[in-house]
């Protein structure tokens, strides 16, 4: 039915034309809210806002295996996941595109695998995005106005509170450039799915330690109202740059992400 999942926040609701809505329930559950079915970017895409219609799943509460399964459910073998992050290096600044190609996940207690029984496999996550839809996305933001950082690495923290300051100077010292609450969770999952994922990402703070990363913003410890007035302020420029990347997005049956688990599965 869709030739494209994306996983993003509520603020894409404005992104989508004459779209519908389709109630769906997976194996795992039943997702974030219902999809949405819209045809944008030259493709038939379903939308999921992960953290629910009204933002009613904290990121440590998000239904990620049922949402990257519903979309699964739903004929996607493709999934563009978009996140707002916070930078934790001088070299991103507030307001630009990042492709996150690394993270660090020091995630617990969540909805964060699809093999919670006896048996499972251990997936391989050395690179945890499908490169193949990595060089399409570099290569439809190659011309773009916009600032795009073609790598980075996420720290992928719990949540829901933000980081302290201590936190943060050490997550700089591992050299890790942007942070982030939900991302490693949802990547993880389409691995196991054995779905193609990527991620776009844009930049909507200096986090917690402006004085060291950009002392000449001046800005103060990020809070959350400032994260959502950033992202909503910008949409204009966001929904271009998404739509570059959907656009170019190609599928191929024959990705190694389709049999991610090969070799990978527990013997009995």
């Amino acid at each position: 039915m869709i030739d494209l999942g994306i996983i993003g926040g509520t603020g894409f609701y404005k992104f989508f034309d004459r779209a519908q809505e389709l109630s769906v329930s997976t194996e795992y559950g039943d997702p974030s809210s219902p999809v949405t079915i819209a045809e944008w970017g030259g493709k038939t895409i379903g939308f999921l806002p992960r953290h629910g219609r009204n933002h009613q799943y904290l990121p440590h509460r998000v239904p990620y295996t049922a949402n990257v399964a519903a979309l699964r459910d739903l004929g996607a073998e493709q999934i563009l996941g978009f996140n707002v992050v916070g930078s934790l290096s001088p070299e991103v600044g507030k307001g630009h595109f990042v492709l996150i190609d690394q993270f660090i996940d020091l995630t617990w207690g969540r909805d964060w695998s699809v093999f919670d029984r006896p048996g499972g496999a251990h997936a391989d996550a050395a690179e945890p995005y499908c490169r193949r839809l990595r060089r399409q996305a570099i290569d439809s933001l190659a011309g773009s106005s916009e600032v795009v950082h073609p790598r980075a690495t996420a720290v992928v923290i719990n949540g829901p509170r933000f980081q302290t300051k201590a936190e943060s100077k050490l997550y700089h010292s591992w050299g890790a450039d942007v942070i982030n609450m939900t991302q490693s969770t949802e990547a993880s999952v389409a691995r196991e799915l054995e779905l193609c994922y990527v991620n776009l990402s844009y930049c909507t703070d200096y986090g917690v330690i402006s004085e060291d990363i950009a002392p000449e913003s001046q800005d103060p410890p990020v809070v959350h109202r400032d994260v959502v007035a950033q992202f909503q302020r910008n949409l204009h420029r966001v929904e271009p740059m998404v739509r570059a990347v959907v656009e170019a997005l190609k599928d191929d049956p024959k990705c190694r992400c389709r049999n991610a688990l090969e070799g990978c599965w527990v013997q009995h």
